[in-house]
């Protein structure tokens, strides 16, 4: 499987952008966790074909039509904001420095573009609304206001608990050649391992008749009540060691944070794991959704708005899936041959969970395997903090 536009991008710098003294004379950004994580994952090549922080031209080209100038197939726009006194200290052509929140330059950006952006233009194309309770558009009101474009170079990767699990693209497609694997089905998540999710994994991996699996959970920011980092991480450790097929399935975290953008964001997630190599992609029920800002469908839709050869990598797409009491296992909804009625089918809110959690309990064990469940009463027993407050 090539990388989305054909080549795998690899921004890390050179000797001469390591220079102490040339460092020391750059101007200076400062970036924040988030904007920290797309730097990192626009260097080791999970964006490719972007090199750097995206220019106007291309997020005016993105925002319209979801290409970037070149006519590549993207749908988000990847930006970097700076004051109005930060932007004053750049100038085009030169480059800058990136640093992290202790001041510790960790990239280089060579300043290709200065821009300013209409907030409420941006919000209706890409979110399709200007609601700010939105949360991607409450969060694009509070940006900064100008952009900075340009190619960049990494000297430090961000550092962070588990991150031997954070995989760059070409250890990954390196780890499915040495399996011999061409046909690999990625899985995008925020959550614990559950059977609704199991289901979906192993049926994707039989409908595909794909080599693996490619487990591939988001670690960074959080809304709150989401599950924190560790059990993650440890429902799939458990799942890798136990259950999942033998030689079957690939783990890895994928640090970035949710951008809210409902469909584009679903088909930004299918290109980012093609990067990694995977050749199917799973889209579930409201994919990237927020709240009822986007049709459930949506997110399988977008999909089919563009010839299939511009996105390469193929969408498995799943509606609702359901316990079932008559035949006790799990049921994706459009292939319900018993006819179940709504009684029969068992469901269980991520709301529900939690509080079940919090007051020691575990979920049913069609909900979640009780081995998983009991690794987490015990964190939370333990005084650890296992959802996002």
């Amino acid at each position: 499987m090539p990388p989305h536009g054909g080549n795998l991008v690899e921004r890390f710098a050179g000797e001469e952008k390591r220079d102490p003294r040339y460092l020391s004379s750059l101007p200076r950004i400062v970036l924040s966790n988030e904007q920290y994580m797309d730097a990192e994952q626009i260097a080791i090549g999970t964006f490719s074909p972007l090199e750097g922080f995206m220019v106007h031209d291309d997020v005016s080209s993105v925002l319209d039509s979801c290409r970037l100038k070149s006519g590549v197939l993207w749908p988000l726009p990847i930006l970097l904001d700076v004051s109005e006194a930060t932007a004053r200290q750049l100038s085009l052509g030169n480059d800058a420095a990136l640093t992290d929140a202790t001041g510790a330059i960790v990239a280089v950006i060579h300043v290709e573009d200065l821009y300013t952006f209409d907030k409420k233009t941006v919000a209706e194309k890409l979110y399709g609304t200007t609601d700010e309770t939105h949360p991607g558009v409450g969060a694009l009101y509070k940006m900064n206001p100008v952009l900075v474009g340009g190619k960049i170079a990494l000297l430090k990767r961000r550092p962070a608990p588990h991150k031997n699990y954070e995989l760059t693209p070409r250890q990954v497609r390196r780890l499915f050649e040495e399996r011999g694997w061409s046909r690999v089905v990625g899985f995008h998540t925020r959550n614990v391992i559950h059977r609704g999710h199991e289901f979906i994994q192993l049926k994707a991996l039989e409908e595909t008749h794909a080599d693996g699996l490619f487990l591939h959970p988001v670690i960074g920011k959080k809304k709150a009540g989401d599950f924190h980092t560790e059990p993650i991480i440890k429902s799939y450790e458990m799942m890798m060691e136990h259950f999942y097929p033998k030689d079957r399935a690939v783990f890895a975290t994928y640090a970035t944070f949710s951008r809210y953008a409902g469909p584009r964001e679903a088909l930004f997630t299918a290109l980012c794991r093609k990067n990694f190599g995977c050749s199917h992609f799973i889209v579930g029920r409201d994919h990237t959704g927020v709240g009822a800002f986007y049709h459930p469908k949506a997110s399988h839709e977008i999909f089919d708005a563009f010839p299939s050869a511009d996105i390469g990598i193929i969408p498995v797409r799943f509606d609702k899936v359901f316990y079932s009491q008559k035949t006790k296992g799990h049921v994706h909804e459009q292939d319900d041959a018993h006819g179940h009625a709504e009684e029969e089918k068992m469901h269980i809110s991520g709301t529900e969970v939690r509080a079940r959690f919090l007051r020691g309990e575990a979920p049913p064990e069609w909900f979640m395997r009780p081995e998983i469940a009991s690794a987490i009463v015990d964190l939370i027993r333990q005084g650890e903090d296992v959802f996002v407050k």
